[in-house]
């Protein structure tokens, strides 16, 4: 009879030890997750900064959302919107008052075995007063 169960422990720890490395895969996928937000977020503040003090259409503004270089990180997924005081976009120099940066349709692969999802990552969008807009006293462009 004990000839019979021989194999048994290691065909349980293939079982517990799959669930085991995919839950620890899944919580550090997590973080990195995580992680990610934080630097779109941020990246997104950047930007919209930059926005405010740089010429309209500027190409920096939209490299400055990768500031941590992230992976299959896309400039096309920054949007740059100027708005008239009543938050609508407006191509008019003289009533642009606000700049928006927007992150959209990004996509975070997962690495968990066996399951690999792939998350869109939330619309991260930043409002703010306009400043310069590239022009100063001394005509020096700062933004590249």
């Amino acid at each position: 009879m004990k000839r019979r169960q021989k194999g048994i422990t290691s065909v349980e720890f293939a079982v517990i030890g799959s669930v085991l490395y995919m839950m620890l895969f899944g919580v550090i996928e997590f973080g990195r997750l995580m992680y990610t937000f934080a630097v779109l977020d941020e990246g997104t503040r950047r930007a919209a900064r930059l926005a405010a003090v740089c010429p309209i259409g500027a190409f920096t503004i939209r490299t400055t959302v990768d500031f941590a270089g992230l992976p299959r990180f896309n400039p096309g997924n920054v949007r740059v919107r100027y708005l008239d005081e009543n938050g609508n976009a407006t191509a008019n120099y003289a009533a642009i008052n606000f700049v928006q940066v927007q992150i959209v349709d990004y996509f975070i692969p997962l690495t968990i075995p066996f399951i690999n999802p792939t998350i869109t990552a939330p619309s991260f969008t930043v409002t703010l007063p306009r400043e310069s807009l590239g022009v100063s006293s001394t005509a020096v462009g700062f933004c590249g």
